[in-house]
């Protein structure tokens, strides 16, 4: 499984909270979402080639550019990669910590009243509702279509509500 489990301390001034869980996208998942996104690059750039856009650029003396229509491509697979390794959730005793960080970074166990998995944008995600009615959409673990299957998805999520109805009543200090 590729769910990290090891006791690591993150360190905040004296205090230290241990970290249980961390969860990243599948580096399939991080790979098929830089072919898509490289795959749009390149249609853009045909259409652009197509209308004349880079016309100009013919004229200029470069004979052959139909690999500028592929450049897309690598760019694409290797910022997904470095972006899908830097998107992650890190579940400790205090709640929920989503990096990069957002507006809504961290959840904390006791505002939590429901853990479950829904779809959305063609994916199944795990989602966390709060008491004030807000729901905060992880960016990992996720399930896609075909090859942007997690198979250890179902015991994530076990283990994400696990860790919720473990600590939801535990108090900090």
């Amino acid at each position: 499984m590729r769910t990290r489990f090891r006791l690591r301390v993150a360190y905040r001034g004296r205090h230290h909270i241990p970290v249980l869980a961390t969860f990243r996208p599948t580096w399939r998942q991080m790979l098929l979402r830089g072919l898509g996104a490289g795959a749009a690059g390149s249609v853009v750039l045909l259409v652009a080639a197509s209308s004349g856009l880079l016309g100009i650029i013919v004229t200029a003396g470069w004979p052959d550019v139909g690999w500028l229509a592929f450049a897309p491509l690598p760019v694409a697979v290797l910022s997904a990669l470095v972006i899908g390794r830097c998107s992650r959730v890190r579940l400790d005793r205090s709640g929920v910590h989503r990096f990069p960080p957002t507006r809504d970074g961290f959840t904390p166990w006791a505002l939590v009243t429901d853990v479950r998995a829904e779809r959305w944008q063609r994916r199944t995600v795990i989602a966390v509702y709060c008491r004030d009615e807000s729901v905060h959409r992880l960016p990992a673990p996720y399930d896609g279509e075909m090859f942007g299957r997690d198979p250890q998805f179902e015991r994530k999520l076990f283990l994400i509500c696990h860790l919720w109805s473990t600590h939801r009543t535990c108090r900090r200090g």
